[in-house]
């Protein structure tokens, strides 16, 4: 099994990147909804990431179409992920199964503050969570997928 922690700019497959960025991502949402993955990848998020992918993946989502299969999943379930992680408790830290055909775990807040990554040369405090969230879920192997070239430019890897 392996996890995965998703920047926003790795879920839209339009606006102003190359080509190719914008095929990998849709390969990227083809792939996620592969039914022989379902028992093999696991999202992390954290319930600020989820807000950051409310308010900033959600409405790009909705006015690209066609969606890549996982991508048109999110988007269906995203309301609810943003609902629970806010009110329900009980629904963080369980690794749950989805409609987006991947297993999803919503990390706790508190466990994900613990990782102090202000000096790594991130600005963006989406960027600063997507690389929280990585380090709190990496007791597995973690990838973290980010189409912002500036995000792996600038992260001070020391």
């Amino acid at each position: 099994m392996f996890a995965l922690v998703l920047d926003c700019s790795s879920l839209i497959p339009c606006g102003e990147k190359p080509e190719e960025m914008k095929e990998a991502i849709r390969w990227l949402g083809n792939m996620l909804s592969n039914p022989n993955l379902t028992n093999h990848v696991i999202i992390y998020f954290s319930p600020y990431l989820i807000k950051v992918y409310y308010t900033k993946a959600k409405p790009l989502l909705e006015q690209h179409h066609p969606l890549p299969p996982f991508q048109a999943s999110l988007l269906r379930v995203l309301p609810r992920l943003k609902m629970f992680s806010s009110k329900l408790r009980g629904f963080l830290c369980k690794t749950r199964s989805s409609e987006i055909g991947v297993k999803l775990h919503v990390l706790e807040s508190t466990r994900v503050q613990l990782y102090d990554v202000n000096d790594v040369g991130l600005t963006e405090e989406e960027d600063k969570e997507v690389l929280r969230v990585a380090l709190a879920s990496a007791h597995q192997e973690a990838f973290l997928v980010a189409a912002n070239s500036h995000f792996f430019e600038n992260l001070n890897q020391t």
